[in-house]
């Protein structure tokens, strides 16, 4: 070849083949083949053209390129690089380079796939236009043809499908430059749905950043411990990885959508067992679509540059108590807090399915807790101490002879009471000497207690010592009714009450405290209950439970007490009354705000408001 057009950016191998066979001038697309190849039998392929070492030999005296650079920038296979193994990829570049063109579909899997490529050729009114002014022509971008794209990942506009295909083709040896397309028809701009474009768009930036960039396989394995890990960390996975495909599928086709997902090619029933999710996410044994990891990193909130950032850096493992060494939590340790245990054993609660982490310290004590945590605080927590260890247990034998509470020894072991008395019971001469001595002090504090203080009853020691009579109370109950004073009011003659001098009398008090309560200097105004009437009278009891024992004391309530309409009125008075002693004309809109009217209270008593103000 004496010519060879350069390469313009994004563009793929077809459109610069399509553009030659245009200026060679060349009417039989074979001879273009022979121009470019040395043989009319090769087939213009769109995503994974081969005999480019040959192409690349045959090109111009001092041409720069190279089959490695023209696989890297203007073809698919780093669309494909990440999500296959490095001998597939290797073996892709070596049929690519040689004369093997008919093998590079099988061996990417694409026969396979259920994502069938899309026919038509696309591409973005907006870069044809900036395409021409730039570079003089447009051209078809490779970025633009990969399956799921159909929003540009430059301009928010959608890809407009022409009718050049490149499966299926009468003539396997035609290239079709854009140009030719456009002067056949106008371009258009096409809407692009709300609901869904930014999922498109996030589909069309993260495949331009496959094909833009050199990438280097990843690996099935580690792909798959990544979406694991972060199924973990969201809940819809297990500590063992196992995946939650009651909760994960409704999630999956809820966030992108039942029609965008068949539009996709994607979309999954929960009744489906062998789908392409599963395969993707359980043992890796199938390479899968690049659109489909899209789709899970969509999902995952992840692109493919954080994707690889945490895979390169041995992010990728599901820690749900962090990473060890954990603190040991044995308050009677010398190291009680220290970072010092290694090993954290992970199974799973039965109830929940949540992660239970158990941790084992070289002092004996074993706790265990519910993960995952949420704060570097719940690494403090214990959910459960299934073992104290020797540590521990020296450390009860040892305080409990020493003269402390029971509650103070629970409180510098760090547990409840009951617990120090349970693991006490293995010792019983122990446990009997604390207790003994902890009884013996008490009821030598109650002898005392009731020999300085003859006279008073036994509700009235109590409060003198509430500690030594609670603690008898719950542990030698007999003892202590033994030795406490008898009530003295058992042995007084209960007086008869003469009910019909007491109704006279509280009668009178009902009627002062009313008064009290209506004319009473007060800065808050107060409704005429039976409440506050008891309550000032000190006789609360008596008008709600001995009510029926005073006739007389219940006509006068009746007569005094107060509804709240009628409260409500007095209120609109009182504050009437206020506003005319500072202004000359009472405004309605004034007397309302100052009474403090609720909506239905205005509503009832606007008669009274309209006589007392103005509009």
């Amino acid at each position: 070849m004496i010519y060879f057009p350069s390469l313009f950016p994004d563009e793929i191998l077809y459109s610069a083949f399509s553009r030659y066979h245009r200026d060679s001038g060349n009417e039989n697309h074979k001879l273009t083949m022979e121009d470019l190849f040395g043989d009319t039998q090769v087939c213009a392929s769109l995503l994974f053209p081969s005999h480019l070492t040959s192409l690349c030999d045959r090109m111009p005296p001092g041409s720069l390129y190279s089959p490695e650079e023209l696989i890297i920038y203007h073809t698919f296979l780093p669309y494909y690089a990440l999500f296959i193994s490095d001998k597939r990829y290797l073996e892709m570049k070596e049929i690519m380079k040689s004369g093997k063109g008919t093998s590079a579909y099988m061996q990417i899997g694409k026969p396979a796939s259920t994502v069938k490529t899309q026919q038509g050729l696309r591409y973005c009114p907006t870069c044809v236009i900036r395409d021409r002014e730039i570079y003089g022509e447009a051209y078809w971008h490779r970025s633009h043809q990969a399956d799921g794209v159909f929003v540009c990942h430059y301009h928010p506009n959608a890809l407009i499908t022409t009718n050049v295909t490149h499966t299926k083709q009468r003539n396997k040896h035609e290239y079709v430059s854009l140009e030719i397309i456009l002067k056949n028809e106008d371009l258009q701009y096409n809407p692009v749905p709300p609901q869904s474009f930014n999922i498109l768009k996030f589909i069309a930036e993260q495949t331009n950043l496959l094909l833009s960039s050199s990438w280097n396989p990843l690996g099935l394995l580690k792909l798959n411990r990544f979406y694991v890990s972060k199924l973990q960390h969201m809940g819809l996975a297990n500590h063992t990885g196992r995946i939650r495909w009651a909760d994960l599928i409704p999630a999956f086709n809820l966030f992108f959508g039942k029609e965008l997902l068949i539009e996709l090619q994607s979309h999954i029933e929960l009744s489906q067992e062998a789908t392409w999710l599963h395969k993707l996410l359980r043992k890796p044994r199938v390479t899968c679509h690049p659109l489909r990891h899209l789709l899970v990193l969509g999902f995952l909130g992840e692109t493919i540059e954080s994707m690889t950032n945490q895979i390169s850096d041995y992010k990728i493992s599901y820690e749900p108590f962090g990473k060890g060494p954990w603190p040991c939590l044995n308050k009677a340790a010398n190291h009680y807090k220290d970072p010092v245990i290694s090993s954290c054993e992970i199974t799973r609660c039965s109830k929940t399915g949540m992660p239970v982490g158990t941790f084992s310290c070289s002092c004996g004590f074993v706790y265990s807790r519910k993960g995952p945590d949420q704060s570097n605080d719940d690494r403090f927590k214990i959910g459960r101490i299934k073992n104290f260890g020797e540590v521990w247990n020296e450390k009860l034998r040892i305080i409990s002879q020493q003269d402390i509470s029971l509650r103070e020894m629970s409180r510098r072991l760090g547990c409840d009471p009951k617990t120090v008395i349970s693991r006490l019971s293995d010792s019983k001469t122990v446990i009997s000497s604390a207790v003994d001595q902890e009884s013996m002090r008490y009821k030598e504090e109650w002898k005392k207690l009731i020999s300085s203080n003859s006279e008073l009853s036994v509700t009235e020691l109590r409060k003198l010592n509430q500690s030594a009579y609670t603690w008898l109370y719950r542990h030698d109950r007999t003892w202590l009714h033994e030795h406490s004073p008898v009530n003295r009011k058992s042995i007084k003659k209960r007086e008869r009450i003469n009910w019909e001098e007491r109704d006279h009398q509280i009668a009178k008090e009902v009627q002062l405290a009313a008064n009290e309560i209506l004319y009473g200097k007060s800065d808050k105004l107060i409704r005429v209950t039976k409440t506050e009437i008891g309550r000032r009278i000190g006789k609360l009891p008596l008008l709600f439970k001995m009510l029926h024992k005073l006739p007389e004391t219940a006509k006068q309530l009746n007569v005094v007490l107060e509804t709240v309409e009628e409260f409500q009125k007095r209120r609109i008075n009182l504050k009437a009354v206020e506003l005319m002693n500072t202004n000359a004309i009472v405004k309605r809109w004034e007397l309302i705000r100052v009474s403090g009217l609720r909506k239905k209270f205005i509503e009832i008593h606007h008669d009274v408001i309209d006589d007392l103000t103005v509009t």
